[in-house]
């Protein structure tokens, strides 16, 4: 099955199931039916120059979005959240961590994100992304329902905020990046 045919199968079990479908464990229930290695995304990696990792939409329905993300070596995101959407990460290769914060940006826990592993991200929950080693980490990122208004901290000043448009990343925005109010 190529990557497409997965996420379409994805789409049409997520579909089926919807009515059981609360957060991230019931997510996670079926991504776990699924395995996906880099060589079959490569269309839709992106290798980032002056950005912590690349970021490509690469499926989107009125269920969910994916998300592939090329982290660079030693780099991570700012933290956030997922606005009204929960989500899955998905470690397709390399070695990051899933770091949750609480409402005061606490850190509360620090999930490895290895081959094959899926982390959860509650709705309301912070977090970021951190690629602490020297290669490349390479994960998906499940967003049910599509991400609309996510809240990026300030990576230098905790106290500043941004909302950002969809096809930001998670770091400082560029003024044209950040949603007006």
């Amino acid at each position: 099955m190529t990557f497409d045919e997965k996420i379409n199968k994805i789409d049409q079990l997520f579909e089926a199931s919807k009515q059981n479908i609360h957060g991230p464990a019931d997510f996670k229930a079926i991504l776990e039916k699924f395995t996906f290695d880099k060589e079959e995304m490569t269309e839709h990696l992106l290798y980032p120059e002056d950005l912590p990792y690349g970021r490509k939409c690469a499926f989107q329905s009125p269920n969910f979005e994916v998300v592939v993300m090329n982290w660079k070596p030693n780099e991570q995101s700012n933290i956030h959240d997922h606005a009204n959407s929960f989500g899955c990460v998905y470690s397709v290769s390399g070695k990051a961590n899933n770091v949750l914060y609480n409402g005061n940006l606490d850190e509360i826990a620090c999930i490895p994100l290895v081959n094959n592993t899926i982390a959860e991200v509650p709705k309301g929950v912070y977090h970021i992304i951190e690629n602490k080693n020297d290669d490349f980490a390479v994960s998906l990122h499940f967003y049910a329902p599509p991400m609309d208004g996510m809240k990026v901290i300030d990576k230098e000043d905790k106290t500043k905020n941004y909302f950002v448009k969809n096809e930001c990343g998670a770091w400082n925005p560029k003024p044209e990046e950040v949603l007006v109010a």
